[in-house]
Formats: structure tokens, sequence, C-alpha cells
């Protein structure tokens, strides 16, 4: 599974768990936060979440990078007349 397949899956997961909480009748607050705990305090979850991170990151660096290497416009020279 990809990264941003792991981050997905488990946002899906978590959805659904809050979409079951809200619906009419009882709820129960500590076994809805236990269940999107399971979802949530996975290293491979977290892992994926790092490494997206660092591509965003290195993604923006090259970009800013890019930015700063493109040719200005030409300077336009002042003729005196």
């Amino acid at each position: 599974m990809t990264p941003q397949e792991s981050v997905l899956d488990a946002v899906l997961r978590a959805r659904g768990i809050l979409a079951e909480y809200i619906e009419p009748g009882p709820r129960d607050c500590a076994q809805t936060l236990s269940r999107l705990f399971v979802i949530f305090d996975d290293e491979k979850l977290t892992t994926a979440i790092n490494i997206l991170s660092l591509e965003a990151v290195s993604a923006a660096m090259a970009e800013a990078d890019t930015t700063k290497r493109s040719p200005a416009s030409p300077r336009r020279r002042r003729t005196t007349g």
C-alpha cells in the first residue's frame, strides 16, 4: 500500500466511525475514541504521513529553487535622447 493509500484508508475508516457516532441513538464516547485511537495510533500510518510530509517539503523546496533560477526578465536600457 502506498503512503497515499494508507492515509486515505485511515481517513475513510475514521470517517465511518464518526458517521456511526452521529447517527441517532445511544452513543458511547469512550468506545468511539478507542476505535479512532486504534486507527491513528499505527506506526505504518505515522510512517506514511512522515513520507508524504517529506515529499511535500521536498517538492516545495524544489519549486522555490526553480523560481530562484528562472531567468529574470531582460532589463530595459535607458536611452538618452
